[in-house]
């Protein structure tokens, strides 16, 4: 039997937001988020971009967080998920009006089929031309327990 066809995981983009509430804030409805990337049952991607945008939110005065706490959030989140390179991104042909959540997208875009997990209004509502594409936006957290069948 060939399981390369039968070991595909679903694929995953989270926003920074949602990185937040899953290693920051510790938000229980985003522990269907961590059990699943905890156990590898989905294959979750970072990319240079993503990272230096969460590294400049957890440094943010408001989080009050020391630097040995932004480290271990970033090595939780680094473990959890492969790095996406940028050689292998293609930008996505749906552009957020927020420039910002633009490489969420073309994350999401690159590994298609996939699904992007945002809380962002203006990623939001970019669902419908999204999903003509190959790529699902969700905030519904629970919504990943539903693609593992």
């Amino acid at each position: 039997m060939n399981t390369a066809l039968t070991d595909i995981k679903p694929r995953l983009v989270l926003d920074t937001n949602v990185i937040l509430d899953l290693l920051v804030f510790k938000d229980p409805t985003a522990e269907p988020i961590r059990l699943l990337l905890d156990a590898k049952l989905v294959d979750a991607v970072r990319s240079e971009a993503s990272m230096l945008e969460l590294i400049d939110v957890i440094q943010r005065p408001t989080f009050k967080l020391n630097q040995e706490e932004q480290a271990m959030i970033l090595q939780a989140w680094k473990s959890v998920t492969r790095l996406l390179e940028n050689a292998a991104m293609e930008p996505a042909p749906f552009t957020c009006r927020d420039l910002d959540d633009q490489v969420f997208l073309d994350m999401a875009y690159s590994i298609r089929p996939a699904m992007l997990l945002s809380k962002d209004l203006l990623v939001l509502e970019l669902g419908a031309i999204a999903k003509t594409h190959g790529v699902e936006i969700s905030n519904q957290y629970d919504r990943l327990q539903t693609l593992l069948g």
